[in-house]
């Protein structure tokens, strides 16, 4: 067949295939918006959303809703609908099928009825999909729009909004796995390239759920809802669906649960009520006993430090601790400053700080930690300038740091006694590690700040000295498998968090420091924001390139610039200038410095516009998808 004829086929099936698959999302969108969901299987509402974002994802992938949109490229650049084209349009009417017998079904039993659309619901997908806290972008809303309003011209009675008598879960539950085996059969019929672009598709919106959902109920409802995908594994034989992909569409969908629960004792811990869980519910998120952040208060007596490592400033040591039932265990000790409360003071005393480092302390502490999320085990804190803890009021003013006590990683193969060691210690004393192994540190470094943001944290510490490893047997270190330490100053990413105040004194500090974060200016000084933090990882990202630090890079000397911040404000621009982001490329790639150009560059090159609140869910969604699709996937998908 020549091209011409090959082309006009691939056209006509996709028409077919469209009008086909609009009438599946009418279908759907029916079903999702259905009034009277009762409240204990809300999860399952929330779980035909998720396949459905999926079937979008398919579209997009395969070209389909771009012919919607009058572009026929990315038909014709694939052989989906020529190759497959009987099997895409059966699968395409057996979904549409599937859901049309569903409603009569559940009409003819008296268990859904039409009602009318007095909210308009149907023809709002924006205002349908706000309500469930659900992301929905702007051409999926746009494509959903159109096909509803299709439905209403065509008639009224069958766009009327549909409403539960009485709720059929067993049929409901048979509904969603036959159209999720629906969706992977569809998927499967797809090139491998295509498939993990819906994988990656699929997370984005996954993860954008995540982000809109913060209320200790809603999250426990997603969990539920990953569950019922996660214990209906897909029947598909090894041939159509690879061993491979299956086992990375379980995994992304188990870390998206383990965040889920991670999120949820956030929440939990930041809440004002004394009893903010049920038993189920806490049975559900695995958030184990309320009055935990409680017991995290270590005695000073407890930690045995080094007198030399005492009188340091170094912000970390390695030290014992000796445990009520008479055991003693090898930890490691990170310090947090802190200052006398002054009258006038604009940072936050002493009592913010501590409650801030409990919930920290709180937050490290709770297992399961998703392993993306490479941050140590926090068994607990103190205070150095007491004996009797945080409450005392005598403090000596040389000691006045708070002590986080972390426990040794127990992987197998990792050395029982070296002491960590930082990248800025490797960046200054090893020898420049191979390419592969710096790329594998970049992406690593930059997926554990992507999911530290999607539980809403902020770390504003992010420096190659708070970057540290454990070394291996043979005395090596694994680039692949950092860990995310020094939370010196993180906060909840909430607009009503008190902000502390860098010390000017910082030079080090300050080179990491997006520019505009670094006044001690109350009215020059905006709020720290995750975009300040994924700035400091565009720096780390320069870093590891030249595996130099910052200041070497730019040939800063640091006690020259030390009381000039005029240095460190320039840093930004001299990383951004012409020479700079070319050496950058010449030594890590094109891929590797574009990622590291929008880091440090900021706004537009993030999704993000003028004037944008970084609180906002919706804008919190949108600067999580794009830090995933102009940096961490990248960043993964080189190859040397």
């Amino acid at each position: 067949m020549d091209p011409v004829s090959i082309a006009g086929l691939a056209i006509g099936v996709a028409s077919i295939g469209l009008q086909v698959y609009t009438s599946c999302v009418q279908g759907i969108q029916l079903l999702v918006t259905a009034a009277n969901f009762p409240e204990d299987c809300k999860y399952l509402n929330l779980r035909l959303r998720m396949e459905q974002q999926r079937l979008f994802a398919w579209s997009e992938t395969s070209g389909l809703l771009d012919l919607d949109a009058e572009n026929r490229q990315r038909i014709l650049e694939s052989n989906t609908f020529v190759l497959h084209r009987q099997t895409v349009l059966d699968l395409l009417v057996q979904v549409e099928c599937l859901f049309r017998e569903f409603r009569e079904h559940q009409a003819r039993n008296k268990r859904l009825q039409p009602v009318p659309d007095q909210e308009d619901v149907l023809l709002n997908p924006d205002k349908d999909a706000a309500g469930a806290n659900f992301p929905l972008p702007q051409r999926r809303r746009d494509f959903i729009k159109k096909a509803m309003q299709s439905l209403r011209a065509t008639s009224q009675e069958a766009a009327q909004r549909l409403r539960w008598v009485s709720f059929d879960k067993a049929a409901f539950e048979l509904l969603l796995a036959r159209f999720s085996t629906l969706n992977d059969s569809m998927t499967n019929i797809l090139d491998a390239r295509m498939q993990v672009e819906i994988h990656h598709t699929v997370q984005d919106t996954n993860r954008g759920v995540l982000q809109l959902h913060h209320k200790i109920t809603d999250l426990s409802r997603l969990v539920m809802a990953l569950n019922v995908k996660l214990e209906a594994a897909s029947p598909l034989p090894a041939t159509q669906m690879s061993i491979a992909q299956k086992r990375a569409n379980a995994d992304a969908l188990q870390l998206l649960s383990q965040l889920a629960k991670f999120k949820a004792f956030n929440e939990s811990i930041e809440s004002s009520k004394k009893n903010p869980w049920d038993e189920a519910t806490a049975m559900c998120l695995e958030l184990g006993s309320p009055d935990q952040p409680k017991h995290l208060l270590l005695d000073r007596s407890m930690v045995d430090i080094d007198p030399a490592a005492l009188e340091s400033d170094l912000p970390r040591c390695e030290a014992t601790l000796r445990l009520p039932n008479g055991e003693s265990k090898k930890v490691w000790v990170e310090w947090k400053d802190y200052d006398h409360q002054r009258r006038g003071d604009l940072s936050p005393p002493k009592t913010v700080i501590c409650e801030r480092v409990r919930k920290l302390a709180a937050l490290l502490n709770h297992s399961p930690k998703p392993e993306a999320f490479r941050t140590p085990h926090c068994l607990g804190f103190f205070d150095k300038a007491s004996a009797g803890g945080v409450e005392d009021e005598e403090q000596d003013v040389l000691n006045m740091r708070l002590g986080l006590v972390f426990q040794r990683p127990l992987d197998e193969g990792l050395h029982a006694s070296l002491p960590p060691i930082s990248l800025r210690d490797l960046l200054q004393t090893s020898r420049k590690p191979r390419v592969t192994d710096r790329v594998k540190l970049a992406h690593a470094i930059s997926n554990c700040l992507l999911y530290l943001h999607a539980v809403n944290w902020l770390h504003k510490g992010l420096r190659s000295e708070n970057i540290i490893f454990f070394r291996t047997t043979d005395g090596q270190v694994d680039y692949s498998k950092p860990y995310l330490s020094g939370f010196d100053f993180s906060r909840p990413a909430r607009a009503e968090e008190m902000t502390e105040i860098p010390n000017p004194g910082e030079t080090e500090y300050n080179l990491y420091r997006h520019p505009l974060a670094q006044s001690t200016n109350p009215e020059d000084r905006e709020r720290f924001k995750k975009s300040f933090d994924i700035y400091s990882l565009g720096v780390l990202l320069v870093e590891i390139a030249h595996w130099a630090t910052v200041e070497r890079v730019l040939g800063i000397d640091l006690n020259a610039a030390r009381g000039r911040p005029s240095v460190t404000l320039k840093v930004r621009e001299r990383l951004l200038a012409e020479d700079q982001i070319a050496e950058l490329g010449s030594s890590m790639g094109a891929v590797y410095e574009t990622a590291t150009r929008k880091c440090i560059t900021g706004g537009k090159e993030l999704g993000l516009s003028e004037g944008d609140d970084e609180t906002n869910d919706a804008v919190a969604a949108r600067l999580s998808m794009v830090l995933h699709e102009e940096v961490v996937k990248p960043l993964g998908d080189i190859r040397i």
